[in-house]
């Protein structure tokens, strides 16, 4: 019983999380209409994508517990964590396009590959570490709302993978603060979106 709850949150918490990425998306979306910025652009496409495999991986896990067929909860985990290699660098794109788009030159992109379990969450946990290190940097550099909330959103999210990636190795009770964690950074990307895009 207690497992079928766990799965039961599991599913809610991402159908959750990725609502809040497909509106980090359609802000972000409204964002590059009103200022035709490639970085949001590629943040549209990188939370669309987040949201994808959250989505994705919510609606096999569903599937594999009503048809029990174990095989659909490993082609859930696969296209997340494939979906969110893809966001993370999309999103990490959308920084370096940024800086690019005002010197003139061109991004470059990173795309790796891994399996399943705590290996992959720790590969997540380093893409989202990398982006959380260049954002405080920003944030030391350039004190505003705005950076300190894109720095909270993804120290939320790092936290996140760092507890899933933990629950997966040996402490299942991380699952439920890795949602609660991964959901707040979304939140609070979307909060810094509303407030790029209400002025325009």
């Amino acid at each position: 019983m207690a497992f079928r709850m766990i799965l039961g949150y599991d599913i809610v918490m991402e159908l959750i999380s990725s609502i809040a990425a497909f509106f980090i998306s359609y802000y972000s979306n409204r964002a590059y209409s009103a200022t035709r910025k490639k970085s949001f652009l590629l943040l549209q496409l990188g939370f669309l994508s987040a949201g994808v495999g959250l989505i994705l991986d919510s609606l096999l896990l569903s599937a594999a517990i009503l048809s029990r067929t174990p095989r659909l909860t490993a082609a859930g985990y696969t296209a997340y964590f494939t979906l969110t290699i893809m966001s993370y660098c999309l999103i990490l794109s959308s920084y370096a396009a940024d800086k690019l788009e005002r010197s003139g030159a061109y991004a470059a992109s990173i795309l790796p590959l891994i399996g399943f379990g705590a290996l992959p969450e720790g590969v997540l946990l380093t893409l989202s570490g990398a982006i959380m290190v260049q954002l405080g940097v920003n944030f030391s550099l350039k004190r505003s709302a705005d950076s300190l909330l894109v720095f909270l959103a993804f120290a939320l999210i790092f936290l996140g993978h760092l507890s899933f990636m933990l629950q997966a190795l040996r402490f299942p009770g991380l699952l439920i603060a890795g949602h609660v964690f991964r959901f707040l950074g979304f939140i609070s990307f979307l909060i810094l979106i509303l407030r790029v895009v209400k002025p325009s």
